[in-house]
């Protein structure tokens, strides 16, 4: 343990993550365990002499049942094309409108709603303040169902797939009824099958997303949390900057980010947001840019300052990019001045996420004590940027 400068010992990183995993333990969103986590989270910021609150709101559970009903309108119609083309045709329409609303708004049409919520701790500046700087970090741990499958049925590029093979599906359909190729009606009946069984794997892959149990969540994101504890407990006040230390709720959608800013109306060219993911293991990154398709560049202000952390020898980490979809990368697409802290392995993810053996094993100390002086090194840096 190290020592404050009031005299107080402090916990180091790795024993908070593991009173996380093993005390807790898989905390899916709007769980028993979320709560619990909320809960450890509100009294360890308090002792670090923060101002806390817990803020509910009500949330999906992504990514909801959609895909499976979708997927079984494709095959249904499918089936009943020859005998009812245009009730198919119908169903074509209905799946592909769905999937299209869904990806566009990032919201389930077809879910329960879970209640999550926020935890929000603030120290004001010591003098008067120019920056606000906001560090994020997900209450909950994963689904235990596999990278490939994760993305399949509840990431962006499933979601992509599943909008592009309803529209596919939906324009064979009207084609197959269509005067001018009567000729081929067959052919497009039998081509229709294609889209249909993408569709329907798709919905089983997020069926089980949907009922799939937590990950013990070490790395995912027990890492994170023990990073931002760890920061706010050896941050001093800062004399400039306002320093907020938040555990989002309900992971795995939008929901606490847009709670978070529709409570809060922060200035945006004073707000900086800090988003730690999955830390533990591997290669410890600043993320210059991030995105699952297109990635988007990071605040450069907090890019050179985090280079400048680094180079300084504070801590080692290392500039990546990441095709990785973040809260930071969530923020970056409406405007904010955000970047993203992560472990990342030799692929570009992070390590063991969404495995059901990310455990205690698999976090490494120094590489937590290692996030811990890069958040506290940046906070530093911008406090004293004029």
């Amino acid at each position: 343990m190290e020592r404050r400068p009031s005299g107080r010992l402090l916990e180091a990183p790795f024993e908070i993550a593991a009173q996380i995993v093993d005390t807790i333990g898989p905390r899916s969103p709007g769980s028993i365990g979320e709560a619990k986590m909320a809960a450890f989270l509100d009294a360890r910021l308090r002792q670090a002499g923060f101002r806390v609150s817990a803020e509910s709101y009500r949330a999906f559970r992504f990514p909801g049942y959609d895909g499976i009903v979708v997927g079984t309108l494709a095959v249904i119609g499918v089936v009943g094309f020859h005998w009812m083309p245009l009730l198919s045709i119908l169903m074509f329409a209905v799946s592909s409108g769905a999937a299209f609303l869904t990806l566009l708004s990032n919201i389930p049409l077809l879910t329960p709603r879970i209640l999550s919520q926020n935890v929000v701790a603030t120290r004001a500046a010591a003098g008067d303040m120019r920056w606000r700087l906001v560090v994020l970090a997900p209450l909950s741990s994963p689904p235990a169902i596999g990278r490939w499958l994760a993305e399949a049925g509840a990431g962006r590029t499933g979601r992509i797939g599943r909008t592009a093979a309803a529209v596919l599906l939906l324009g064979l359909g009207i084609a197959a009824i269509a005067p001018f190729l009567f000729h081929l009606h067959l052919w497009l009946w039998y081509a229709q099958a294609v889209p249909a069984i993408i569709l329907f794997a798709q919905g089983i892959a997020a069926f089980i997303v949907q009922r799939a149990p937590a990950t013990p969540g070490a790395i995912s994101y027990a890492g994170a949390l023990a990073t931002l504890i760890g920061s706010a407990a050896r941050l001093p006040h800062l004399q400039h900057t306002e320093v907020w230390m938040i555990g989002i709720g309900a992971g795995d959608s939008t929901a606490g980010i847009n709670d978070l800013l529709r409570r809060y109306p922060f200035e945006p060219q004073h707000t900086f947001f800090i988003s730690l993911n999955g830390i533990g293991s591997g290669t410890l990154c600043y993320l210059a840019a991030e995105g699952a398709l297109r990635p988007r560049p990071a605040d450069s202000l907090l890019v050179r300052l985090a280079a400048r952390v680094v180079e300084s020898g504070q801590t080692t980490a290392r500039s990546c990019v990441c095709r990785c979809a973040t809260h930071a990368s969530v923020l970056r697409r409406r405007g904010w001045r955000a970047m993203g802290i992560a472990a990342l392995d030799v692929k570009q993810h992070v390590p063991y996420q969404y495995e059901r053996h990310d455990d205690l094993s698999k976090l490494d100390a120094a590489h937590l004590n290692n996030a811990v002086r890069l958040v506290v090194g940046l906070a530093r840096a911008l406090d004293a940027t004029l």
